[in-house]
């Protein structure tokens, strides 16, 4: 209560030039705001404030004025102000940014970004990948049955990442927020996939539970809200904790058992012959993101004990059988590609290691200690996987830091100066 206290003096609802909120019809709604942020505020330049019941009435007040660029409503009150200043948390608070068409002044969720910076000053640890064009080839699955493989070509400046992605946890963690971003056309970087622990949108939790892998087909299917098990109908919202090795003894007992538990996230759309390499199950072959991507995710791991991490793979390798017959393998060569993001490599240690398992490289590239587990609070971590700039890189923010990639969209701007920021 004291922090959302000293968030309400400094925020949207006392300002020097506010006037008092006074009672007035507002005009129709039609909720045109392009831009909805949750437990957000924006200090000072207030212009004035009404009492509204709802944020849709808010949101019809700030697109009817022309010098309203974002309005924040909180507890029955809509300020209207005039500038995108710095966002803050608030609790309970909703920022919203008005659409018009002839809209100059007014940022959209991509425009509001575009006056908005990354905390670049914040990251507190890093590790970039040597540049230059990458060719190779690896064992495509072309039928999972007799693991039939062709080889395949794969080459360019971040190869094979170019080629769709997943991400991978795996426990003890616990997870609070993921963002990816790609490349929009409006020299912007949109929000394509997002999740938190109240919805997920364009992102779907799957692990190697399906029953169907005792029979020889692929082990992917929805994972439940614990991770553990297998959701045969629908995907199943997330809980965001990831729980340790039932049995860390048993080193034959695999992910959940041996290790701790294990989900990769996928975009909700299923695959399809013309979009997706490789073998796919017709029910549960998903798509995940090719091309450039920013991936974005705010965690904390368990102390020493466990061996949490954070990577990604090619999406073939989990559409066929991620510990089983895939295009990757295990360690060097990397075949189909392997990025580890943050991963604990040794139990009691607190390292978290970063490596590139990639075609025909022999051996991989990497660190074994960039940085360390987030034990007491959680840490943002970033990898960027960017085409234009053959930029591979991995970063780590503190926890709050998230907050700056709860947008629909980031310009190229800021997100370049993210990409190019030297380590």
């Amino acid at each position: 209560m004291q922090l959302l206290a000293s968030l309400f003096v400094a925020g949207a609802a006392v300002a020097s030039n506010a006037a008092v909120a006074v009672q007035a019809n507002a005009p129709p709604s039609t909720m045109s705001c392009s831009t909805i942020q949750h437990h957000a505020d924006y200090k000072g330049n207030d212009i004035r404030s009404i009492k509204r019941e709802t944020v849709n009435d808010c949101c019809a007040d700030c697109a009817a004025a022309p010098d309203c660029v974002v309005a924040v409503w909180y507890e029955g009150t809509c300020w209207l102000k005039n500038v995108v200043g710095t966002r803050t948390l608030l609790g309970n608070s909703t920022a919203v940014f008005p659409q018009r068409s002839n809209d100059r002044t007014s940022p959209s969720g991509l425009t509001e970004a575009t006056t908005q910076s990354l905390p670049l000053k914040n990251i507190q640890a890093g590790y970039a990948y040597a540049k230059g064009h990458r060719q190779g080839t690896y064992k495509m699955v072309t039928e999972l049955r007799g693991c039939q493989t062709r080889v395949e070509m794969s080459a360019g400046p971040i190869a094979p990442y170019h080629e769709d992605v997943t991400f991978v946890f795996r426990g003890p963690m616990d997870i609070y927020n993921i963002a990816i971003f790609q490349p929009a056309k409006s020299k912007t970087w949109s929000r394509v996939s997002s999740y938190s622990r109240t919805s997920a949108t364009n992102l779907v939790f799957m692990n190697n539970g399906n029953p169907q892998k005792y029979k020889g087909l692929s082990p992917q299917g929805y994972a439940t809200a614990d991770g553990r098990g297998f959701a045969p109908e629908e995907p199943t919202p997330f809980r965001g904790r990831l729980d340790d090795g039932s049995n860390p003894s048993n080193r034959y007992g695999g992910p959940g058992n041996t290790t701790g538990v294990e989900v990769n996230i996928m975009q909700r759309q299923r695959c399809t012959r013309d979009v997706c390499k490789g073998y796919f199950d017709q029910a549960y072959g998903a798509r995940g993101w090719s091309g450039s991507k920013v991936f974005v995710a705010k965690v904390k791991m368990d102390g020493v004990h466990g061996l949490p991490a954070i990577w990604a793979l090619n999406s073939q390798v989990v559409r066929a059988n991620q510990y089983g017959c895939n295009c990757r393998g295990r360690a060097d060569p990397g075949g189909c590609g392997e990025l580890d993001i943050a991963e604990a490599i040794q139990r009691g240690s607190s390292a978290l290691s970063t490596h590139n398992y990639w075609l025909d490289a022999n051996p991989s590239d990497g660190h074994d200690t960039w940085t360390t587990r987030p034990t007491n609070e959680p840490a943002t971590f970033v990898a960027i996987l960017d085409e234009r700039s053959g930029v591979i890189k991995v970063l780590r923010l503190g926890g709050d830091d998230f907050a700056a990639f709860d947008v629909d969209a980031i310009s190229a701007d800021a997100m370049n100066a993210l990409i190019q920021h030297p380590i």
